[in-house]
């Protein structure tokens, strides 16, 4: 018995750090969506999770390491939660893309606040060479990754009909939807449906451009009867 009372021991230490790790996160996302990151302290960021100081030092190290573990855990889970709602049968292709897009950009605001990621936008650019940077820079590659992925499940016709690999057309649709993020996170007015708006005045041009329109009105996947 004493054997397994010890065994079990570890597995419950791990829960609780975990636990822990999870509510100094929160608590500092609270904070630095209220005050900002600047003016946050890691003094109060430990009394609002309701744990010591050196505790939070420990877990993280600085408030780049904690945005870094908000930053990529939760658009990591962000993304696998929403793999299977990107597609819908019968819509059109404009509305595929956009509502892809306003997902990704609510998503992430949902991970952090609109000051989180102009904080993380402005460090990419002035500190290139720091981890928050580089996390920042390992979202925007795993974006690609991930629209790559769906776009390639798509049997898409282009106008020019030629091969149009599926990351190149995951490039172009994330450089033209980069703007329209970056005005949003920059606004502290605009809302989603605002943000939507926007991206379908972006978007619906540029697809009916590059796609047939059999392709854009009625969009399936491989193998899927057309």
């Amino acid at each position: 018995m004493e054997h397994l009372a010890d065994s079990a021991k570890p597995g419950l230490r791990d829960r609780k750090k975990a636990r822990r790790r999870d509510e100094i996160i929160a608590a500092a996302r609270d904070l630095f969506t209220l005050q900002g990151i600047d003016a946050t302290t890691m003094a109060e960021i430990a009394a609002a999770a309701e744990v010591s100081t050196p505790t939070v030092f420990n877990y993280f190290g600085s408030k780049d390491g904690i945005l870094i573990a908000m930053i990529s855990e939760g658009t990591r889970e962000a993304r696998e939660r929403d793999k299977g709602l990107h597609w819908r049968e019968g819509a059109d292709l404009v509305t595929l893309i956009v509502d892809l897009f306003l997902r990704v950009s609510s998503r992430t605001l949902d991970v952090a606040g609109k000051r989180v990621w102009r904080y993380a936008e402005a460090a990419a650019i002035r500190h290139p060479e720091t981890g928050l940077s580089k996390e920042y820079r390992n979202v925007s590659n795993a974006l690609h990754v991930f629209l790559t992925d769906f776009l390639a499940e798509l049997d898409l016709q282009t106008r020019a009909a030629g091969d149009c690999p599926p990351a190149f057309l995951a490039e172009v649709l994330i450089e033209r939807w980069m703007p329209c993020f970056i005005h949003l996170i920059t606004s502290e007015e605009q809302t989603l449906t605002q943000h939507r708006a926007v991206l379908q005045a972006q978007f619906e041009p540029l697809i009916d451009l590059i796609f047939t329109d059999a392709c854009v009105e009625r969009p399936h996947r491989k193998g899927a009867t057309a």
